[in-house]
């Protein structure tokens, strides 16, 4: 990957975790060559952050595309479910976070440019989580009624 690519997707890192430090004690930007970006505490239990950059839309685009899959780099560029949580794709002209619960089922995902302008990434992070904590707790429900 060249210098300037990583250069962009490091200072995603550190913005989503700007963002979460905002709301959360723990906080770890993960090195470059883990399956993860960003961990950090929500509720008393970790959560695992991908980190998707993007610095415009794509030519001829309607919105901001992202993939949601591993780096073009990887043999196998899906990620697995209880590898991540969740996702933080990044405007980085509007200096946005729209954050994603993961879905082992997409490939990408595009975002109108109204929305990633008009964000806010702290409310955009407590929509995710509620909705990874419903999950979740919709989980614990079954398993127990099992």
């Amino acid at each position: 990957m060249p210098r300037k690519t990583e250069r962009i997707g490091r200072s995603g890192e550190f913005l989503t975790a700007s963002v979460l430090a905002k709301v959360s004690d723990t906080v770890v930007v993960v090195p470059h060559s883990a399956e993860t970006d960003v961990i950090f505490e929500w509720n008393k239990q970790l959560y695992k952050c991908q980190v998707k950059t993007r610095t415009g839309i794509e030519k001829g685009g309607i919105g901001w595309r992202f993939d949601l899959r591993r780096g073009a780099h990887s043999k196998n560029r899906s990620y697995t479910k209880g590898s991540l949580d969740i996702f933080a794709l990044i405007s980085v002209p509007y200096n946005t976070i729209y954050f994603l619960p993961f879905n082992c089922q997409k490939g990408s995902i595009t975002i109108s440019d109204q929305i990633m302008k008009n964000l806010c990434s702290l409310d955009s992070l407590h929509e995710a989580m509620e909705s990874i904590l419903w999950i979740d707790t919709d989980k614990c429900m079954t398993n127990k009624a099992n």
